[in-house]
């Protein structure tokens, strides 16, 4: 099975924002319900691990470090 850490941005309130935004975070369309981006949300398509952070970078590096802990897991399970 192939594991996939996807990093998605958020609202404050940790929902998931689908929307157009500018660089700051804001929203474009000032008709819209957007309260506009905190920050991003890791997850990890094998497990229950959930990482949040400010910068999409920094979950770049956690998740594919948290990647690489199924790769370790699986050759330990086999040997």
């Amino acid at each position: 099975m192939r594991y996939v850490a996807t990093i998605q941005p958020v609202h404050p309130d940790n929902t998931v924002c689908k929307h157009p935004v500018t660089d700051t975070g804001a929203p474009k369309d000032h008709t819209s319900t957007c309260s506009g981006r905190s920050g991003y949300i890791a997850r990890c398509s094998g497990c229950s691990w959930r990482r949040t952070s400010k910068t999409e970078a920094q979950l770049e590096d956690l998740g594919d470090s948290h990647l690489r802990s199924h790769l370790r897991t699986a050759a330990l399970a086999t040997s």
